[in-house]
């Protein structure tokens, strides 16, 4: 159906594929980059939450757990929780109930309580936020974004700065209220050190990520603009455990504790407050090169979807019309057998050779209806044109041997490369089978030329190299070349190989031409068939009289009696669009082998090839 097609459809085609095939990949991108630019969108809420969470932060650690007020700290209200967000972010961040929770643990900080329900209330709030932290980090994908350039200080905003904070505010609160929790000194010193180790590691757990967060693309501004703030608040909680230690040692300076506090506070704050700015900076960072990735893929795909468009024009233009202008020219010369008529496309491709060609053709037959006409007149002219074409009539004789032996491989081949393209538009595309089907063209071709080569060797009576062949070998491997052809036309095939055949010395190439061509006239002889089963037996044995015997027998429809003395003589055919070579080769080359090729009618019905090859060629 394929080649019956016009060539501007078969372009139009081609270039469907091609911007279909290109949609698909524009589409993916288009989907793989959206999820891309939602993580990050998604991130950048999540920072917006950490925002608003930061003040409240600052309101808790400021309930009268030191004599100082943190600067910059906001009310403790409900309100503090009202931060700015994206519309749609509420269906990212499942932190409803935990922003309720907060809320209320905020808003009873502010009621009349003693020391010990005020201990239990700050504690509680801040495990509330911390525990909305966490949320925010896990909902968001700041906990789990693997991107070097974001990830420490993604783990620093989200994780570290919550978890040091909650921790120096229950130290503090367990220090201004020991009695009122009922701690004994030496509890109170057990877990004051408790969290004195906790508070430390996560102070080292936030050096090291800053550090390695100077490995990544911006680590340079990075560290400029996160490394004073972060190692202040390293000095100040450093120095508020401190005073913590000399105060359980016995120096009881709640003044100079309230100082340390606050300025550790204060110092962790501002160090959050930075930390959030650079990562909001880094993730929009992202976000705008994300999305100028995906503009420019899209141009570009645009680019090449209009290339492809104009190349599809161009080559309607280049190919397609000079053809249509060929066969117009054609049609017109069969009609009016007119052979002065020309084409005047002129170019330097295949179609500008192939218009120089037929004008040269028409040329050659304009020059030779003249000469038919003038030679009439003349013997001597009219013995020089039948010389002529006697020498014309030779060389056909030779392109009809070389096309119908060739003919095999090169529709293999093209079958072959059909299959390869149908294999590699799959998506994704199928590279092993086609790698498979183009060692088969390669094959084919290989054995074309060995046809050509044959049959060039048969005309200069030249022989060819022989090697020892199994025949049984032979004939598997011409049932492997048919096979497409025998599942096809539904013939089963019976093979009778006998055991004990020598290795006969021979021309591979050219027996195996021998027997493709008996085995496909044997499936078009059968192709007409409907009354019985399409049956193709082949046989081989050895005889005390002919050494080798090969039989070829099909249930076609078999040879009139009258045919069998010339069927195997040049040009003659059964078949209507048959060039009468294939049977005279044959009979050439099991000559060449010297043996003979017989034909029989077969019984009841088909015909039956015997080919035998005499005991002096077997080794």
């Amino acid at each position: 159906m394929f080649k019956s097609l016009r060539t501007s459809t078969k372009l139009f085609l081609l270039c469907g594929v091609f911007v279909g095939a290109l949609f698909v990949a524009t589409y993916g991108l288009v989907a793989e980059k959206r999820i891309a630019i939602e993580f990050v969108r998604r991130e950048l809420v999540g920072v917006q939450h950490l925002e608003a969470l930061r003040g409240v932060y600052a309101s808790i650690l400021t309930q009268k757990l030191g004599a100082s007020t943190v600067e910059g700290a906001r009310p403790t209200d409900e309100g503090a929780l009202a931060a700015p967000t994206p519309p749609d972010s509420a269906s990212w961040l499942d932190t409803a109930e935990l922003e309720g929770s907060l809320a209320d643990a905020v808003g009873k900080l502010g009621s009349d309580a003693g020391d010990g329900e005020k201990h239990a209330l700050i504690v509680g709030a801040l495990s509330a936020a911390r525990n909305l932290a966490a949320r925010i980090g896990d909902d968001s994908n700041l906990a789990l974004d693997p991107d070097l350039d974001s990830y420490y200080v993604q783990d620093i905003v989200a994780t570290k700065m919550p978890t040091l904070l909650s921790q120096i505010g229950e130290l503090q609160s367990q220090l201004q209220t020991p009695f009122a929790v009922g701690l004994s000194p030496d509890s109170l010193a057990v877990r004051s050190l408790i969290l004195d180790g906790m508070i430390r590691s996560t102070l080292e757990g936030i050096e090291r990520d800053l550090r390695a967060s100077y490995r990544g693309g911006d680590g340079a501004h990075l560290k400029q603009a996160l490394g004073a703030g972060i190692d202040s608040m390293v000095s100040a909680g450093d120095a508020y455990l401190q005073t913590v230690k000399a105060s359980l040692a016995g120096g009881n300076n709640t003044a100079a504790l309230d100082r340390s506090y606050a300025a550790a506070v204060d110092s962790a704050i501002n160090a959050w407050t930075v930390s959030q700015i650079e990562l909001k900076r880094l993730l929009n960072l992202r976000l705008s090169k994300l999305l100028s990735k995906l503009r420019n893929s899209l141009l570009l795909n645009g680019l090449l979807a209009a290339l492809s468009l104009a190349f599809a024009l161009i080559t309607q233009r280049h190919i397609v019309r000079p053809l249509q202008k060929l066969e117009r020219l054609a049609d017109e010369v069969g009609q009016t057998k007119d052979y002065t008529l020309r084409t005047d496309y002129e170019s330097g491709d295949e179609i500008g050779r192939l218009a120089v060609a037929f004008n040269a053709m028409l040329a050659e037959l304009a020059a030779a209806r003249e000469r038919e006409v003038a030679d009439t007149a003349r013997t001597a002219a009219m013995q020089a044109e039948l010389a002529r074409i006697a020498r014309i009539t030779t060389m056909g004789e030779m392109a009809a041997s070389i096309a119908h032996e060739i003919n095999q491989p090169l529709a293999a081949i093209v079958n072959n490369a059909n299959a390869t393209l149908r294999w590699l538009s799959h998506q994704p595309p199928n590279v092993e089978r086609a790698r498979s089907v183009i060692k088969g063209i390669a094959d084919d071709g290989a054995r074309a030329s060995e046809v050509i080569g044959s049959i060039r060797s048969m005309l200069e009576k030249s022989s060819q190299e022989r090697a020892p062949l199994d025949v049984n070998d032979l004939i598997r491997e011409v049932m492997t070349l048919a096979r497409g052809d025998l599942r096809h036309h539904g013939v089963t095939v019976r093979t009778e190989l006998a055991d004990d055949l020598p290795r006969l010395p021979a021309v591979r190439i050219q027996l195996q031409q021998v027997l493709l061509n008996l085995t496909m006239n044997a499936v078009e002889s059968m192709g007409s068939i409907a009354d019985r089963p399409p049956v193709l037996c082949v046989r081989s044995q050895r005889t005390q009289s002919c050494g080798i015997l090969i039989s070829v027998e099909d249930t076609g429809a078999g040879i009139d009696q009258g045919d069998l003395d010339q069927i195997f003589e040049p040009f003659f055919s059964t078949k209507p669009e048959g060039m009468g070579m294939g049977l005279s080769i044959c009979r050439s080359i099991v000559e060449a082998h010297g043996g003979r090729i017989t034909a029989l009618r077969g019984s009841p019905w088909g015909s039956v090839f015997q080919i035998t090859l005499p005991d002096d060629e077997l080794g």
